[in-house]
């Protein structure tokens, strides 16, 4: 099974790219979604660490979180120091569970693949890119987010970049403007060239 590590700085539209995934037939795990359910197994721990007003209603406040902890680089280390380890687990798991279904590829979203080291359990990589003009008005579209916390966060997906993966690990740029067609064109190309999806079918 070919396990294919997909990542990109906010709002740059991996999701886009992951449903192009879909439709050349790959399995996808979406890694940021791995961790909902692991923030509410860690509730009382989150709120012990960064305050009761993370908690809303019973359940953790994503939005809450992410303004505080991409605010403050020492607080974004102790949130991922508590999810982190749970998600890679489960994303391991998820692995053996499609490569036992017999999955031709399989696509891991993450934002953080390098900072995770998923990227070495992938065979390549596709590092999705935008021009950061166009994510600040994704950004804005989709949240409403305020520049201040745009670049704060820009500031903490540093690492996200080609040059940081070893250079025995494939790294392959897709660029995401405004043309979703584009996406969709070089992902199937993408694809034939290693040979999975419909297109090589």
């Amino acid at each position: 099974m070919m396990v294919i590590g997909l990542t990109g700085k906010a709002a740059a539209g991996k999701n886009v790219v992951a449903d192009a995934f879909v439709k050349q037939g790959c399995a996808v795990i979406d890694v940021d979604r791995l961790g909902h359910p692991i923030l509410e197994q860690n509730q009382a721990l989150l709120g012990e660490t960064f305050g009761p007003e993370i908690i809303k209603a019973g359940k953790v406040d994503r939005k809450t979180l992410g303004a505080l902890v991409f605010s403050d680089p020492e607080k974004l280390k102790a949130l991922e120091a508590i999810t982190h380890p749970a998600m890679v687990k489960e994303c391991k798991r998820l692995i053996d569970k499609a490569e036992k279904e017999g999955k031709e590829a399989l696509l891991i979203n993450a934002a953080l693949l390098y900072r995770m080291q998923l990227y070495m359990l992938c065979d390549h990589v596709v590092l999705v890119k935008a021009p950061l003009f166009t994510r600040l008005k994704r950004s804005k579209k989709r949240e409403n987010i305020p520049l201040k916390k745009f670049l704060a966060r820009e500031n903490a997906q540093k690492d996200i970049r080609e040059d940081v993966f070893p250079p025995s690990l494939p790294v392959f740029i897709l660029r995401n403007g405004s043309d979703k067609g584009l996406i969709h064109r070089q992902v199937t190309a993408y694809c034939a060239t290693i040979g999975i999806g419909v297109s090589s079918s």
